[in-house]
């Protein structure tokens, strides 16, 4: 179900962390001493979300056209605008509701209307995706007055060794070539891990300083080139249909960075 190649992606980036956490761990080790409870357990709930949103995102890759599965991921705003309204105690605004509206039309010309000639099990965890990308951006902004960004940082990444670890016990398949990985693959994947790292703390920075409906918006611009790049380097084949629900995507993405949504309340 899960490939060889991806689990160790994930391990890989996890394990890479640890010794770059220990000086900021080390500084404010008399910190941690009086954390209470709330603390410790947004710690832990920020790295499961974020572990488990990988994971399922891996998996929806392995069995979706990269570009789908990266649309489910892009596409979480669609549950963040609900949620955000529910915890701010209001209703969607027009461009809001609009914008919801043309994420649903975008997903659905993508699929190409055509739900039944997707992998079901991928169809199952990219919706998965969604669901835990949505709620990792809300917990992670409402953290932001217990957590430094350094900290989210580590508990991401402890959250995605964890489910490395769990991918690799339950969903990765036998692969006969597993042993033969080109060293230039080992690089790459070395490299990635690296600047995913890096990605891993700027996101962490910018989902405590912008509201959750913004942050999670902005992330649709990257599937268009997802999109160009399954077309370029993977030689996939995009239709005029999907192209459209691309840009219905981006729009809705647009429209609900527009909202006028401050901050939701942190975690004391």
């Amino acid at each position: 179900m899960l490939n060889y190649f991806s689990s160790s992606w994930l391990l890989l980036t996890a394990l890479m962390v640890l010794p770059l956490s220990i000086p900021a761990l080390w500084a404010n080790r008399k910190k941690y001493v009086h954390w209470k409870k709330t603390s410790w357990l947004s710690f832990a709930l920020v790295g499961i979300l974020s572990g488990a949103y990988n994971l399922s995102f891996l998996i929806s890759a392995d069995q979706l056209p990269i570009s789908v599965a990266s649309m489910f991921l892009s596409v979480a705003s669609v549950l963040v605008l609900p949620l955000t309204c529910l915890m701010a105690n209001r209703l969607p605004q027009k461009l809001e509701i609009f914008s919801i509206l043309f994420v649903f039309i975008g997903v659905a010309l993508v699929l190409q209307l055509q739900l039944g000639s997707y992998s079901w099990v991928g169809l199952i965890f990219g919706f998965a995706t969604t669901f835990l990308s949505a709620n990792a951006t809300i917990y992670s902004s409402k953290s932001r007055k217990i957590l430094l960004a350094s900290e989210a940082m580590i508990s991401k990444q402890l959250g995605k060794l964890v489910f490395a670890l769990i991918g690799f016990t339950i969903f990765v398949e036998q692969d006969s070539n597993a042993a033969d990985l080109k060293l230039s693959l080992w690089f790459l994947l070395g490299l990635y891990g690296v600047i995913k790292i890096y990605d891993t703390f700027i996101a962490s920075r910018a989902q405590f300083m912008l509201p959750p409906l913004v942050f999670q918006s902005l992330s649709l611009l990257s599937l268009p080139m997802v999109c160009v790049g399954e077309v370029i380097i993977f030689k996939g084949s995009f239709t005029l249909l999907q192209w459209t629900g691309v840009i219905a995507i981006i729009v809705a993405g647009f429209m609900a960075s527009l909202s006028k949504q401050t901050q939701l309340e942190a975690i004391q």
